[in-house]
């Protein structure tokens, strides 16, 4: 993937947020040195990894960004970091002003946001990059629900790529509050993550 400007916005939107975390979690650690080695590991792991095209294009196309912010996080600090501990930064972000605000006034059953995903699992069929996700998506706005069946997962690739697929199960609970911040309920029961064959993503409106 190119760096540029998606590449440095992450961190932009993040850092804050994640290194305050850290210095509570950590206050031992020299967190000058550490953000050096974070911003280069994440420069470094975006370069290496292969695109899915652009964020016009490709819906996850951030995602992939996300996912190298969080792997190369982990990756920074190996002789310190635990899961306890990157579960905490993980959490902190979830949670965080900056998410809540990239998701406000956002609907999981607007129609654009449906017919993203019919364009997305369309494209997605074409397996045109190698790295990409892969899924299948059907939906019925009467209930209204939506189903996402991931058969192949970008974020499952790099942490591959960087053998750190012990991470990502603790990756993918970031599903749940971005799509409860649009109004809607995740019911999950399977994940590549964790070794089944597919992610199951049942959607639902969220109870009031």
């Amino acid at each position: 993937m190119k760096y540029g400007l998606i590449g440095s916005l992450v961190p932009m939107l993040f850092d804050k947020t994640a290194y305050g975390y850290t210095q509570r979690a950590l206050p031992e650690l020299d967190m000058k040195a550490f953000k050096r080695a974070h911003h280069q590991e994440y420069r470094e792991m975006v370069e290496r990894t292969p695109g899915v095209g652009s964020m016009k294009e490709n819906m996850f196309a951030m995602v992939m960004y996300v996912a190298c912010y969080g792997f190369s996080y982990y990756k920074a600090a190996p002789d310190v970091m635990t899961l306890e501990i990157f579960d905490g930064m993980i959490d902190a972000l979830c949670t965080s002003e900056i998410m809540k605000r990239a998701y406000k006034n956002k609907d999981c059953f607007d129609q654009k946001e449906i017919d993203k995903y019919v364009r997305g699992a369309a494209r997605s069929q074409k397996r045109e990059y190698p790295m990409d996700w892969v899924f299948d998506f059907s939906y019925d706005l009467s209930v209204p629900e939506y189903f996402v069946t991931h058969r192949e997962c970008g974020i499952c690739k790099i942490a591959q790529q960087e053998n750190m697929t012990f991470l990502t199960p603790h990756m993918c609970v970031m599903d749940y509050p971005t799509i409860e911040y649009k109004g809607g309920h995740l019911i999950r029961t399977k994940t590549l993550g964790q070794g089944d064959d597919y992610c199951d993503f049942h959607v639902v409106r969220k109870a009031d």
